[in-house]
């Protein structure tokens, strides 16, 4: 069974690689730059390149679903490249080519605020993908083989993807909102139904997240609560439009958070920062994905089911993402 993990943040050092292993992660897609530059992010990816080497045993890059197969068929996990917010394609269209040939598959369009391109979910609802360069990068990435992200921002931006998009677009990382409700920390994070439709739709994919800050009960929801929620989505749009994305993170300072929340953009976050949360009891890290399918075997989930939802469904929707529009039949 291929279990991808379709977001993870971590400091990259082997401590993590080694949770990779041992919980049986065939793939997860990890975060390059969120506020960096080009510069910034060509560095980003030269720190990558040196893990590569140092920890051949544990690690690869995946540019390809057949690379995903091939590295989790040998023992070690696939590492996908992606960007969190467009900012290292800053004002040049060129620049996303240059890094497709790096390696990077995924981009977010935002993260949280407004930029080029299109608005995040801290912004008003109305504001979706700019018109000119908003919707020209859309079309350069679905040229190349990029898959175009929303997981951070609004929905009208996200709408606005949907329509924008050629090919079907992901949201990495998000839960659904009418399950989890408002009551949460990052309460304009979650994707309503009407948008977690139109993603099924048009042949998109939500991972969902146990990310304590975008989850009904926090810290505290326990692994019922979670197969609850996959269950509700599942019922909602089927199984074939649903996988994970955890958004987890490890080996930070909490001062990170404050980077991430503000960036280059203010002195402080948008919203209050109330520190790193605790992950749920059920999973600490990645070693703990066995929980997440033993929950589902015993909640009465197919095995059909639980091997779309742990992995299929990300390396069915790879395996045409990552290919550039001309050799896409």
């Amino acid at each position: 069974m291929l279990i991808i993990d379709a977001l993870q943040y971590n400091n990259p050092e082997r401590a993590r690689f080694e949770e990779w292993r041992d919980g049986g992660v065939g793939c997860v897609h990890v975060t390059l730059a969120i506020w960096e530059n080009a510069r910034e992010t060509l560095t980003a990816i030269g720190q990558w390149n040196r893990h590569f080497e140092e920890h051949a045993d544990l690690i690869a890059l995946a540019t390809t679903a057949e690379e995903i197969e091939e590295i989790a068929a040998s023992g070690r996990t696939a590492v996908v490249y992606g960007f969190q917010d467009t900012s290292p394609f800053e004002d040049d269209i060129e620049l996303i080519e240059i890094f497709h040939q790096l390696g990077v598959r995924i981009a977010q369009l935002t993260y949280n605020v407004q930029n080029r391109v299109a608005s995040g979910c801290w912004e008003p609802d109305e504001l979706g993908v700019s018109k000119f360069f908003g919707r020209n990068v859309i079309e350069e990435m679905n040229r190349l083989g990029m898959v175009v992200d929303v997981s951070h921002c609004t929905e009208q931006t996200c709408f606005d993807a949907i329509e924008y998009s050629s090919r079907p677009i992901a949201v990495t990382h998000a839960n659904p909102q009418e399950f989890v409700g408002t009551d949460i920390e990052l309460n304009r994070r979650n994707k309503s139904t009407e948008l977690i439709r139109k993603l099924a739709e048009t042949g998109g994919v939500i991972g969902l997240s146990n990310y304590p800050k975008i989850m009904k009960d926090g810290s505290n929801c326990t692994l019922d609560t979670f197969l609850d929620m996959m269950a509700w989505t599942v019922d909602l749009v089927g199984a074939d439009t649903v996988g994970l994305g955890t958004d987890f993170y490890d080996g930070w300072p909490e001062s990170q958070i404050k980077w991430w929340r503000a960036g280059r953009w203010a002195r402080e976050s948008a919203i209050p920062i109330k520190g790193f949360s605790d992950w749920p009891a059920w999973f600490r890290n990645s070693r703990d994905f066995p929980n997440i399918i033993e929950g589902m075997q015993k909640r009465g989930f197919s095995q059909a089911e639980i091997e779309k939802i742990v992995g299929g469904n990300w390396l069915r929707f790879f395996r045409d993402g990552f290919k550039p529009a001309s050799a896409v039949s």
